[in-house]
């Protein structure tokens, strides 16, 4: 039985050890139509939510036991406050390990948030994960300009 424990214990601490990956791939450039083609009177602001296909990116992830892929949002001075960016994922693509978490819009913030997890890795991966993207304060009133932000994900895990 001591020896059984202790097979267990070192096969734990051993999966530390083992590297976890995230990969991404993108679909097509998601460029957003301008609103011109949306107007038809003068004095309306015309407030647009654009959101991209279901499946704009995928993600892959491989991992030991259990992992976490956390979102963030990173801006620049290519960026304006009245946008907002929001993420979901669209369904749990394929591959043995378990899939946790909602399929709800988040946000994104400059904060790490949690956007899904898995468990049972063991040499299982999850392959082809889908991600919408969503864009809220599309406006006429915005300078006109090209904006730019960078979605950061993070995986983690043992």
């Amino acid at each position: 039985m001591k020896r059984y424990i202790l097979f267990c214990i070192v096969f734990l601490m051993s999966s530390v050890a083992f590297a976890q990956t995230i990969s991404i791939t993108s679909g097509a450039t998601w460029s957003i139509p301008t609103l011109t083609s949306t107007i038809t009177s003068a004095g309306k602001n015309y407030e647009h939510i654009e959101t991209s296909g279901p499946s704009q990116t995928l993600i892959k992830v491989n991992s030991a036991l259990v992992w976490s892929v956390s979102v963030q949002q990173i801006t620049g001075s290519s960026w304006h406050s009245n946008l907002v960016v929001s993420v979901r994922r669209t369904g749990d693509g394929t591959g043995g390990a378990i899939m946790l978490g909602t399929s709800n819009y988040i946000i994104l913030t400059a904060t790490n948030q949690a956007f899904f997890s898995g468990l049972l890795g063991l040499g299982f991966s999850r392959d082809n994960v889908p991600i919408q993207y969503k864009i809220e304060g599309l406006s006429v009133t915005l300078p006109v300009k090209t904006y730019t932000t960078t979605i950061q994900y993070t995986v983690t895990g043992l």
